[in-house]
């Protein structure tokens, strides 16, 4: 039954954009792409990242104690989601100041927003994070929710992340007021609206390709270039055993750099001091080993 929910919600947005095919697309829009049409490739989710999403749970709701008369919606099965983006316009028609887990959509791209309360000149989005400040992807974040709502007619006044105050010590009882921090950072997500349009446009595109993109480590963003190398790894042509790509503590930075003067295997590199002294290291092992084979 799960299994057949799961699908369900699978072809239901086979070909819509959501936050986190979004932002999937930005760590390498090959993933995407695997997502849309490969998925059996994709990697379970590993306990650490489980243990991440569990701990992001347990913080939510000393955040949400922030906001008054919230109205909480979210979805249980493939019936409710379809039917969230109608009841989170119900909930706002009757009167809500402030709704947590709502579904906006325009066309084919969609969200789930953890909080969206009024103010004075509009609404207030705030991102719910268990760490201790704001960071540059939940920049990219908030801006592809900001333009589904105002496509979906929610004019955003500000943009903020709830997050832990890392100067919190408890005494006694939680106290949701000082446990949470709020860092508003409105301007550098509309910095980003214009590029994030262009981006959305885009990662549509790879949706509705019947070609995977250059899976190409190096293209990998947001420090993803470990996760990415272990799903490109059971891809076609396989990564040669002396790739630049194969030493150890490699990123995606580093490599782009030594392709673009020429170089994509190990024994071509002549300089180790483009190296980390970790990666040169090993590259001098692997040098060492190649030489007894």
């Amino acid at each position: 039954m799960v299994f057949h929910w799961f699908h369900q919600f699978w072809e239901a947005n086979y070909t819509m954009l959501s936050k986190s095919d979004y932002m999937m697309f930005l760590r390498h829009p090959a993933w995407l792409w695997i997502k849309k049409h490969a998925r059996h490739l994709l990697p379970p989710i590993d306990p650490s990242l489980q243990a991440r999403f569990d701990e992001g749970h347990a913080f939510e709701p000393y955040a949400e104690e922030l906001f008054g008369d919230l109205v909480r919606l979210g979805f249980s099965d493939f019936s409710e989601y379809q039917a969230l983006p109608a009841r989170t316009l119900e909930a706002w028609r009757n009167g809500a100041n402030a709704v947590t887990q709502g579904r906006y959509e325009d066309g084919t791209i969609t969200c789930i927003s953890d909080i969206v309360s009024r103010s004075d000149d509009g609404y207030v989005l705030t991102e719910i994070k268990s760490g201790t400040s704001a960071k540059p992807e939940h920049t990219f974040d908030l801006a592809f929710q900001r333009v589904v709502l105002e496509a979906a007619g929610f004019p955003i006044a500000r943009c903020e992340v709830a997050h832990v105050n890392r100067d919190y010590v408890r005494n006694g009882e939680i106290n949701p007021q000082e446990l949470v921090g709020i860092t508003d950072i409105t301007d550098a997500v509309t910095e980003q609206l214009e590029k994030t349009r262009t981006r959305i446009d885009q990662a549509l595109s790879v949706v509705a390709s019947g070609t995977m993109p250059d899976p190409s480590p190096e293209r990998a963003r947001l420090r993803s270039y470990g996760e990415w190398l272990e799903i490109r790894e059971k891809l076609d042509p396989p990564i040669v055993q002396d790739n630049i790509h194969r030493l150890p503590f490699m990123n995606a930075e580093k490599a782009s750099e030594l392709i673009a003067d020429g170089i994509t295997k190990i024994d071509e590199i002549s300089d180790p001091s483009v190296l980390g002294k970790s990666t040169s290291s090993q590259k001098s092992r692997f040098s060492t080993l190649r030489a007894f084979c």
